[in-house]
């Protein structure tokens, strides 16, 4: 119970049940707040709402592909964003390969005011014994944050770590926004077709095989390759987040980008579930790098500083209106928007396609440093590790040997290191190629 002033309760009260959700110290508009209250009235559908909050919990608690002891992650309180109109819950597995997100819609709230911030929320396993118990009820309450709330003193806007959100997270939380917005529309399931297909879906193990999907009229056809057309779902048990929510799903759209990563949007009433895959199940989302040319970039930087103010807090961004108030082009306020999700300040809804302002209580300044792939690229452009090699060819510093990155129009810089070739497509560049573009060398 780190950073709650109580546990996270499920009670009976003599208007019905009462479900009291805690929060730790979230930043706000009105700047760092020690518990916030976000929320106090009544969902439209609690028995929708208790099902998505345990499947975003399932995923925290779940390691769907054991990388080894040392990179298990035991956090399983889900981060909490309120956007004054709606909330959205969010976790990450242990493996880092899964990013569950539920969205409570405005039209799933059927009395009460939303707030506005982001924090963590104490979701505990007596909690969610007693949610899975809880079954249908026509009456809930449910409160976001304790009914006193307490703001911090001026000494506490500059603690560095203000919540204990894993490295991992914070990192995941900067990267799955940027994934997801390279996502194009593959498939689209209704209701019938959501049962019949999570029925044919192979789950057995861990991380459970890959199959390939083909959308066919009404519904899809599972084979166990790859023919054309087909969408390759590696790691079928990472799906199981999914389990909770399948009664009431509506629909089901599968988002996928050009690497393989995956996303599978379940409509719900007055809410959604987003569950989003890496291309591979030994994957994690930390580690995938897509926005490291983005950190070392200085007119993203500079761009998105400059967008900061202008931010706000409402449920969706609107790029024409920052583009005007920042008195930027578009292209720059796309630039912008790109560094400030690799610094964890926004999260990216596919079926809106839009980003949302998602403020991390942790510092932002530390997001942007932690990468170690890109500390470890500073430290090379630092230590004189670049050097020319010829036209569109450098030369960099590697263990014991060097390593050549080359440029060719048209193209993207390429290194002959073997983590490039391993690892490259679909992963962000590696350090070496960092290096040389922290250099300033292209």
């Amino acid at each position: 119970m780190s950073g709650y002033g109580a546990a996270s309760a499920l009670a009976n009260g003599p208007a019905g049940r009462r479900l009291g959700l805690e929060t730790a110290t979230a930043l706000t508009p009105a700047g760092l707040v020690e518990r916030p209250r976000f929320f106090s009235g009544f969902p439209a559908r609690p028995e929708v709402l208790t099902a998505g909050l345990l499947a975003v919990a399932d995923v925290a608690a779940t390691t769907y592909a054991d990388f080894g002891q040392a990179q298990r992650i035991a956090n399983l309180d889900p981060v909490v964003t309120a956007s004054g109109d709606r909330m959205r819950f969010e976790s990450f597995s242990g493996c880092n390969s899964v990013h569950a997100r539920l969205d409570l819609l405005p039209e799933g709230i059927d009395e009460g005011e939303v707030g506005f911030g982001t924090t963590n929320i104490d979701i505990n396993q007596p909690l969610r014994t007693a949610l899975a118990r809880m079954g249908s009820t026509t009456l809930l309450h449910l409160t976001v944050g304790p009914d006193e709330v307490r703001a911090s003193t001026p000494d506490d806007q500059h603690v560095e770590r203000k919540v204990a959100l894993p490295d991992r997270w914070v990192r995941g939380l900067a990267e799955v926004p940027y994934v997801s917005a390279a996502m194009t529309v593959r498939a689209e399931l209704a209701s019938g077709a959501i049962g019949r297909f999570a029925r044919e879906l192979p789950r057995a193990g861990s991380p459970g095989p890959t199959v390939h999907m083909v959308p066919t009229t009404g519904g899809a056809r599972l084979l166990p390759r790859a023919v054309p057309g087909s969408i390759e779902v590696p790691g079928t048990t990472r799906l199981r987040g999914m389990d909770r929510i399948l009664r009431f799903a509506t629909g089901l759209t599968l988002h996928a980008d050009a690497h393989g990563a995956t996303a599978w949007v379940f409509q719900l009433p007055g809410a959604r579930l987003t569950l989003v895959l890496t291309a591979h199940p030994y994957r994690g989302f930390s580690g995938e790098g897509g926005l490291l040319l983005r950190l070392v970039d200085r007119d993203s930087e500079t761009h998105g500083r400059a967008l900061l103010p202008h931010l706000g807090w409402d449920p969706v961004v609107d790029q024409d209106r920052l583009a005007a108030a920042a008195g930027l082009p578009t292209d720059a306020v796309a630039s912008g928007l790109a560094w400030l999700a690799a610094s964890g300040r926004l999260g990216h809804d596919l079926t809106e396609a839009a980003w949302f302002h998602r403020e991390l209580p942790v510092d932002a300044e530390q997001v942007v440093r932690r990468n170690p792939r890109l500390r470890n690229a500073q430290q090379l452009a630092a230590a004189d590790g670049v050097r020319p090699a010829g036209p569109g060819e450098w030369r960099v510093r590697g263990t014991g040997t060097e390593h050549t990155v080359r440029s060719a129009p048209g193209s993207d810089l390429v290194c002959t290191c073997p983590w490039a070739e391993a690892h490259a497509a679909g992963r962000g560049p590696c350090k070496h190629v960092l290096a040389v573009v922290i250099a300033g060398a292209p």
